[in-house]
């Protein structure tokens, strides 16, 4: 079977609630989205890597570092909405697998991209990443999204409520640390057919409920199938995820 050819898009949206320009911040030198692009540009797993954004200002700090910048329509909704843009362009047509690369995530790993490809390349409609929650803090938070999954592997449901819940009191360490107490990473990779009829899709009662995009895919029966890793590093949602961010850098640079 030929090998399917992958297109990594990164979304960068300017606007941002709890870390204002957030693309635009700067850790260590740089700004964030240079960090992902950087980061995603060396993945073998992608053919091509785009930055796909509505700001001018974060296309022209890419083009300077080297990236290719698809500028898109500021009324999308979602990150998916602007991927599913760029995908549709002609210049992408020829890809069988999009990838969608969170762009506050600056310490993405080809590990976490490849297992999410894969998964599409192996017939799911979309692929995704989790990792095992650890922490009963975590467990707990409702910004942390948990992921249910299948015996399969696919998706049973994603939830900001700590599932799967355990009736006769708290998980234990090791519970919270087996692939059966997962923490879901935002990565997505879909196929083409996939994510048109993902952004096709009027928006859920439980994609409303829970304030999370999957759950619209998942209730319409697309196919999400959850890949695990071991450890995965956080996003940059805060001041403080960027000081820490910044300082893992700085620490990588010495």
């Amino acid at each position: 079977m030929p090998r399917h050819r992958v297109l990594g898009v990164i979304p960068a949206r300017i606007g941002s609630e709890r870390l204002p320009r957030k693309p635009l911040h700067v850790l260590a030198g740089r700004p964030l989205i240079e960090w992902v692009w950087r980061r995603a540009k060396g993945f073998a797993t992608l053919d091509a890597v785009v930055v796909a954004t509505d700001s001018e200002e974060v296309a022209e700090v890419c083009r300077a570092a080297g990236a290719v910048v698809e500028l898109t329509s500021p009324n999308h909704a979602s990150g998916t909405d602007r991927v599913a843009e760029v995908a549709d362009r002609e210049a992408y047509r020829e890809f069988d697998v999009v990838v969608n690369i969170q762009g506050d995530e600056p310490f993405v790993a080809e590990e976490q991209v490849a297992a999410a490809a894969s998964l599409v390349q192996e017939g799911w409609d979309v692929g995704t990443v989790a990792t095992p929650v650890r922490t009963l803090e975590a467990w707990r938070d409702p910004a942390v999204v948990k992921v249910v999954r299948r015996d399969d592997g696919g998706a049973l449901y994603f939830s900001r409520a700590p599932i799967p819940f355990l009736r006769d009191g708290d998980p234990t360490p090791e519970a919270l640390g087996s692939h059966r107490f997962l923490r879901h990473l935002g990565i997505y990779a879909y196929s083409r057919s996939a994510l048109g009829r993902w952004v096709a899709l009027p928006p859920g009662e439980l994609e409303r409920i829970e304030r999370l995009e999957q759950l619209r895919a998942l209730a319409a029966g697309l196919s999400i199938g959850v890949a695990t890793v071991e450890s995965a590093e956080g996003g940059v949602d805060t001041y403080d995820d960027a000081r820490r961010a910044e300082a893992r850098l700085l620490a990588a640079a010495r």
